[in-house]
Order: C-alpha cells, then sequence, then structure tokens
C-alpha cells in the first residue's frame, strides 16, 4: 500500500520564502565602511570626550579630551571583524627616536649636502631631529622630519641650512619616501 503525501502548493512555497529571508537576514553583513565606522565608534567611546573624528581608508583621526589629543587609529580585520590595531602617532615616535631611522636621515642630508658643495661632508653627535605627523592635502597620512644644521665655515660667515624627509606608514612601519628636500637659511644682516 502507498501512500501519497499531499502539501499544499502555497504551503511549501510559505516555508521557501521564510527559509530566505531568514537566511538572508542571518549572513548579511553590513558594508565595509559601516563596519569601519561601527569599530571606530568602539574605539572611541574609549576616549571620553572626542571633539572630532575623520575616518580616512582604516585609519581614524580622532581629536579627544580637554587638551584636543589626537590619535591616528589604525584598524585591521581580524576573524572577519574590524578592530583597533595601533595609534599610529605612537608608532611614528618611535620611529622617530629610532637611532636606524635616524642614520637613514643623516645620510640623505649627506648626500644631498655633498651635492650641493662638492665635497664629502660629516656630521657632528647631537643633531636634533624636529617631527610632526599630519595630513597631505591629498588626505596621506605622512611623517615629517626635520633636521637643521650648520653648513661649513666659509671665512666668518656660517649659513644655517634645514632638511625635510617624509615618510608613509607603509606594510606595518614608517618608511622614508627617498631623500628629502634641502633649504637653505638666509644669512643675518
Amino acid at each position: 500500500m502507498a501512500y501519497k503525501h499531499n502539501l499544499p502548493i502555497p504551503v511549501v512555497i510559505l516555508v521557501l520564502v521564510v527559509l530566505g529571508l531568514g537566511a538572508l537576514v542571518f549572513l548579511h553583513r553590513p558594508p565595509e565602511e559601516d563596519q569601519i565606522r561601527q569599530a571606530v565608534d568602539r574605539y572611541a567611546a574609549t576616549l571620553g570626550t572626542v571633539q572630532q573624528l575623520e575616518i580616512h581608508g582604516n585609519v581614524a583621526d580622532i581629536i579627544h579630551g580637554d587638551k584636543g589629543t589626537l590619535v591616528y587609529a589604525e584598524f585591521e580585520k581580524k576573524d572577519g571583524t574590524w578592530t583597533f590595531a595601533r595609534n599610529l602617532a605612537l608608532e611614528w615616535s618611535r620611529a622617530v627616536n629610532d637611532p636606524e631611522t635616524q642614520k637613514v636621515v643623516l645620510r640623505h642630508l649627506g648626500e644631498r649636502v655633498s651635492q650641493r658643495l662638492q665635497t664629502s661632508v660629516s656630521f657632528k653627535e647631537g643633531i636634533t631631529f624636529d617631527s610632526r605627523l599630519g595630513r597631505s592635502p591629498e588626505g596621506l597620512l605622512l611623517g615629517q622630519m626635520d633636521v637643521n644644521f650648520a653648513y661649513p665655515k666659509v671665512g666668518d660667515q656660517q649659513r644655517g641650512g634645514k632638511y625635510t624627509e617624509f615618510f608613509e606608514w607603509k606594510e606595518g612601519r614608517w618608511q622614508s619616501l627617498g631623500a628629502g628636500s634641502l633649504f637653505d637659511s638666509l644669512p643675518r644682516r
């Protein structure tokens, strides 16, 4: 004896539609921009009062606190979720104080000055580096290192100079964009 199971077609269609909608709701993820924004908002909430917040790709520029502290917060996707990875301002501070980074900058400075003077040059210990971190007009996050120095004396005159080199955060570290620019100080009157 055979049994015939007849399910009404509208019930089958209704079950399939409900299962399809359930799968869409369960599997649907917001767009990447929304996911990053949610991660930035969660992180910014840990900083207290936020005065300004801008998102550039996976880096958020966040000004917070009473003193207006600026954080360049980089976010990474781990296990499908965007999370705070590092403060690029702290990474920049480490790079500026790293002896290897300073050697690269001084080598580039030496090359520029040697080209200009057509002679080899060397620098004494104790050269100070000034630095800053900011956005270019195109929106790139760039680190800038400046070195104030004195050219070799000519007669009784000694001119000053300034060397500026830029760095970009790339592949998990600050990397030089190559030899920078050399500027001359105007002589004193």
